[in-house]
């Protein structure tokens, strides 16, 4: 939690790692090392289970009987931490689910190009525990001050490995990897001995974000999760459970908010930076009806390709959310590409571009373990652009977009919701 933001309000999300291998050039994947996810607190939540190993095997060909390396990734996520104080490290890997056996590759990172590095064996783990898992201790594993042998070799053997000492400023990263497809997330938990010092006291700080959600056709306050991208400096700040929030924050940031309410349509919007005491941001959100749609303008593709741009993750995860949160929802994904270089004709290059990016998400969410049945994509091609005559990059990008519309919605019992009356069949 940062000290700076309301605790009772929101909290930090500091490491989600939900990436799956779904594809070159897509968002990036924390299954890599060069994308590995900063750790910024002593406790990392990962929610959903990790799968695939991202772009690149960084682990591999190794013998089964080595002490020290994996014999290659599989299902993997890579984390990198400093070392807040001259201090001893250990640290407790905790499965979700007692079934996952969980493996982790420990290296010291002080070194340039520290992952290619690891590629090619020049750099070699200072800690791993490849041990079967132990259900006695809840499957967990790490590092303790107990545990006598820095690497444990694959097989029954201690879930522990022995505790490193470390100086302020270190730099490690750490490998955590499910040798079978893992069933659930998991927590990691940081200990240092001695703690290191407390941050220094913070500092009021000076700028408002004011957020009020409501439902469109009542106007009746609703209650709703968010997810804000730009407050904190890379990281998410979510916040749930109220209709009206207040989160203090710096002036000048450039901010995406997410909002999302099961029964109701999710909404996404962007805040522009400035210098004002109070920014205030007003969600009217509307019940999930068939016909109903979202565009997803920040699901954004490479010029001429199905690739999806970096910063489209948030939007592909808030989708996800969406669907998960509303499992009698059913959806068609529309795919559109700019195209007014070549009039306004819908040419078949121009429906099959369309129709790749379609399927690109309807990938994602498919790898993400929502059902098929109820799902389909369309390519319009270039027939609805937001922006017939384009100006500028900015609306050309706009133009590379998916939408989502509903085709079926069947009446869900939810008594905390006030308009869950629709159904369709």
């Amino acid at each position: 939690m940062n000290t700076r933001l309301k605790p009772e309000l929101l909290s930090i999300l500091l490491v989600a790692a939900t990436g799956p291998l779904w594809g070159q050039g897509r968002p990036a994947d924390p299954g890599d090392c060069v994308d590995a996810i900063p750790v910024k607190d002593s406790v990392v939540v990962c929610e959903r289970a990790v799968r695939g190993f991202g772009n690149i095997l960084e682990v591999k060909e190794n013998p089964a009987a080595n002490l020290q390396w994996l014999e290659r990734e599989h299902n993997s996520v890579w984390y990198l931490f400093r070392s807040p104080a001259k201090t001893t490290l250990t640290f407790d890997i905790i499965p979700q689910d007692s079934e996952d056996d969980i493996d982790f590759l420990l290296f010291q990172g002080n070194l340039p190009d520290i992952c290619t590095k690891i590629l090619k064996k020049e750099a070699v783990p200072v800690r791993s525990n490849i041990s079967r898992n132990n259900k006695a201790l809840g499957s967990m594993c790490g590092l303790s001050k107990d545990a006598t042998e820095d690497y444990v070799r694959s097989g029954v053997g201690s879930s522990y490995s022995r505790a490193i000492d470390v100086e302020e400023g270190d730099l490690y990263y750490l490998l955590v990897d499910y040798p079978q497809r893992p069933r659930a997330g998991f927590t990691i938990r940081f200990h240092y001995d001695p703690p290191p010092p407390p941050p220094p006291a913070a500092k009021e700080l000076p700028q408002t974000l004011v957020i009020n959600i409501t439902d469109v056709a009542t106007g009746a306050p609703v209650q709703a999760s968010l997810a804000i991208e730009g407050m904190v400096f890379d990281s998410i700040v979510e916040a749930k459970g109220k209709s009206h929030y207040e989160l203090k924050m710096e002036n000048f940031r450039n901010l995406r908010i997410s909002c999302l309410r099961k029964g109701y349509m999710f909404l996404s919007e962007r805040v522009k930076a400035s210098g004002d005491a109070e920014v205030k941001v007003n969600f009217k959100l509307t019940p999930i009806a068939p016909g109903a749609k979202v565009v997803l303008d920040d699901i954004r593709f490479v010029g001429n390709d199905s690739k999806v741009m970096r910063n489209s993750q948030g939007s592909l995860y808030m989708l996800l959310h969406f669907m998960e949160e509303n499992p009698a929802a059913k959806i068609e994904i529309q795919g559109h590409v700019n195209g007014p270089a070549v009039s306004k004709k819908l040419t078949p290059e121009l429906v099959e571009l369309s129709t790749e990016r379609a399927q690109t998400v309807f990938n994602f969410l498919v790898v993400n373990d929502v059902e098929p049945s109820r799902l389909s994509y369309i390519g319009l091609g270039n027939s609805e652009m937001l922006y017939p005559n384009p100006k500028s990059k900015a609306e050309s990008d706009a133009n590379r977009r998916v939408e989502v519309k509903i085709t079926g919605y069947e009446e869900l019992a939810t008594p905390s919701g006030p308009l869950h009356h629709r159904s369709s069949h």
